[in-house]
């Protein structure tokens, strides 16, 4: 009897060990999403994802051996035997090995004795923080430290620590008198929002939507100069990293209810500058802005379509609630583009001199740009002689990639071909508007 009852509370164990495993997140070396209710293993890396709105987690290091893996049932993901063999050991330190490390205080006492002085990355955007707060630095000197402070907020870690009380400091810095200071603040924004969603929270909280909105309207009127010019790409590079893959930020910037003038308009307004040189690159610059976040929003829908979900729908929501394509129709943007693919782009080199310099560079983005507004643009509505002339335009560049594909000069991921392919692509959408050639 007393076996039998043995029996029995080893089988309840297993039984409750086997209910508390099934209901942990089950982690593979991609991004999954982890459902409310489960649980998940210490050491693996976590994310919020602002678009579902859930945490996303998946393991840490390289790619376990296929002796560690055992693959799991149809649909559902392998699962990794190392993740669940060392799960016990990973809160018991190694005291043997232990001793074979020093701390780092020990260490930066040693560096100190020679003279050495050692610090940590957060150390170092501390003291940069504090000398910006004090005040009293020259211009170039505040600009220096800002570069500085640029290299260090590149790094997701780094960013996270300094969104806790930076930003602050640096919107304040956005309206410094001296030019260099205000863009390298907007560089340093950019470092730490860019890739960082939750940077990005950080900075919407803090009204950086507002103050750059502030900022592009301000300098709607201002002077035409290719250092206020390079000032204004700096604001639109921000943005960017602002508003990409952050449907919530895009939202208010592009609401037709909040900020006035809405962004479409304030957009729409500094592409239509006085077309210096450094405008016509701003120009660029917002175009290429617009191109990713039709992107986004067409990849969104798309993701929605194929396989609905409640997470897909409230993201997918939220994209279509900004009126996009009709809003890049009523402010222009559609004539914008036309005329940055006339002025902007450069023809293909004559006399096949494939030495002269060419900025492939704008080639792409704006071609990109109108293989991805094309359905949105009327390409048929356009005057003859304009669309002659992007034809022109179109098969003088395609002559000039063909010779460029096939000579030396084509790099390893065959960049030249392809341009080619994107450029003949463009070019056979706008067959149907040629208009057919009368014999004479």
């Amino acid at each position: 009897m007393e076996t039998i009852w043995v029996l029995i509370a080893v089988f309840l164990l297993m039984v409750t060990s086997y209910t508390k495993n099934a209901s942990d997140f089950v982690p593979t070396h991609e991004w999954e999403e982890v459902t409310p209710g489960h649980g998940v293993h210490f050491g693996l890396h976590a994310r919020q994802n602002l678009k579902t709105r859930y945490r996303e987690a998946k393991h840490m290091g390289v790619m376990s051996s296929p002796s560690n893996v055992i693959a799991g049932e149809p649909g559902k993901p392998a699962i990794n035997v190392s993740t669940y063999s060392g799960a016990d050991n990973l809160s018991k330190p190694n005291t043997q090995s232990a001793r074979h490390f020093r701390s780092y205080d020990e260490l930066k006492k040693d560096f100190q004795k020679i003279n050495v002085n050692i610090k940590t990355d957060p150390e170092i955007i501390n003291e940069i923080m504090t000398e910006m707060k004090q005040n009293n630095s020259s211009d170039e000197r505040l600009a220096i430290i800002l570069e500085d402070l640029s290299y260090y907020l590149h790094q997701i870690d780094n960013a996270r620590i300094f969104s806790k009380n930076g930003f602050e400091t640096l919107l304040q810095l956005l309206h410094h008198p001296s030019y260099e200071v205000k863009k390298a603040s907007l560089k340093a924004i950019g470092a730490a929002t860019q890739g960082n969603s939750e940077v990005k929270v950080v900075a919407l909280q803090s009204g950086l939507v507002d103050q750059l909105h502030s900022f592009l309207k301000a300098c709607i009127n201002g002077q035409d100069s290719l250092e206020f010019s390079t000032l204004l790409s700096g604001v639109v590079s921000t943005l960017s990293a602002l508003l990409r893959d952050f449907p919530y930020a895009q939202k208010q910037f592009f609401s037709t209810s909040g900020i006035s003038p809405s962004g479409f308009e304030l957009l729409a307004q500094l592409s239509r500058r006085n077309a210096s040189k450094g405008i016509q690159g701003l120009r660029v610059r917002i175009l290429t802005l617009l191109t990713y976040l039709y992107s986004e929003r067409l990849d969104a829908q798309k993701d929605f379509e194929e396989g609905p979900t409640k997470t897909k729908m409230d993201v997918w929501n939220m994209y279509a609630s900004i009126p996009f394509e009709e809003s890049f129709l009523m402010y222009g943007f559609c004539e914008t583009l036309h005329i940055s693919l006339l002025q902007d782009v450069q023809r293909g080199n004559e006399y096949n001199d494939l030495s002269a310099p060419v900025n492939h560079d704008i080639r792409e983005k704006v071609i990109t740009a109108c293989l991805k507004f094309f359905n949105v643009c009327g390409w048929e509505s356009s005057n003859f002689s304009n669309k002659q002339h992007i034809l022109n335009l179109l098969d003088s560049i395609i002559d000039e990639y063909k010779l460029r594909s096939e000579s030396d000069t084509d790099d390893i991921n065959s960049y030249f071909t392809d341009m080619l392919l994107k450029v003949q692509r463009f070019r056979n959408m706008l067959k149907p508007y040629e208009l057919p050639r009368t014999d004479l």
